[in-house]
């Protein structure tokens, strides 16, 4: 290994310190709001949902939480990327730093947080005595990839666009919120009724969410085809993703 390169992975792995690090600094609580925050959501959502949809989902926590990890992933992987080259604006402009470094670092320290996650969905599902389909548990890495792989592309392509356009960032708020309500975390897809549910269904984040339930939580396999789009659309994303931000990234360092 060359040193430059020593000298990159070295602050790879300094910037995920400090991204994981930083999101709780000064909190009394410190990590355990990692475990916490997801769980007591999970409560208030299971006290409120659970009856209504008691008859459609079946272990509401369960199907709750395995789609609530991956969202909060993507989402948050997406959200610390979009701020990764603004926000690193006095290093950026002192050193010679690669800037992908700084964004691939946000999706990582994030990804420490969706393992972390993972584990309390494997808590509840001992705690409410789900099966583990040790089967097809293996093959919901195959979902993870497709959203890792979308998250860098988005994460790419936003932390370019921040740098010229504020606004992004409030933008990305609301298209959050638009994606909660599109990807089924609280309630059954049946009850999307005629003309919605066609258009519901485009959103990828929904069937990566649908893939790991079935894989994970179902003990089922998905629709192969379903899983192979959802890979050729992340692969296409992270592909265009890549192709924006190195055609801006010295475009960009000039707006310093």
């Amino acid at each position: 290994m060359s040193l430059s390169n020593k000298v990159n992975f070295f602050l790879f792995e300094e910037i995920v310190k400090k991204n994981f690090a930083s999101k709780y600094k000064d909190s009394v609580l410190g990590i355990m709001w990692s475990v916490l925050k997801p769980l007591l959501v999970m409560t208030i959502l299971t006290i409120i949902f659970s009856t209504v949809f008691s008859r459609k989902i079946e272990n509401f926590p369960v199907y709750y939480l395995s789609g609530k990890c991956l969202f909060d992933f993507f989402t948050s992987g997406v959200g610390v990327s979009m701020n990764a080259i603004r926000g690193n604006k006095n290093i950026l402009e002192r050193t010679a730093a690669p800037m992908n470094v700084f964004v691939l670092g946000g999706v990582i320290s994030e990804f420490l947080n969706f393992i972390i996650s993972l584990i309390i969905l494997i808590a509840v599902m001992i705690v409410t005595k789900a099966p583990f389909h040790f089967n097809t548990i293996p093959l919901s890495i195959i979902p993870v990839i497709s959203l890792i792989m979308m998250t860098i592309g988005i994460g790419f392509i936003l932390s370019i666009l921040y740098v010229y356009y504020t606004d992004v960032k409030h933008l990305w708020s609301v298209v959050t919120m638009i994606l909660m309500y599109a990807s089924a975390l609280f309630y059954p897809m049946e009850i999307i009724g005629e003309p919605y549910h066609q258009y519901m269904i485009l959103n990828p984040l929904f069937w990566v969410i649908d893939q790991f339930r079935h894989f994970a939580v179902w003990g089922t396999i998905p629709d192969l085809l379903n899983i192979f789009n959802s890979l050729l659309l992340s692969s296409i994303i992270l592909v265009l993703g890549i192709i924006v931000f190195k055609t801006h990234k010295n475009k960009v360092a000039m707006k310093f």
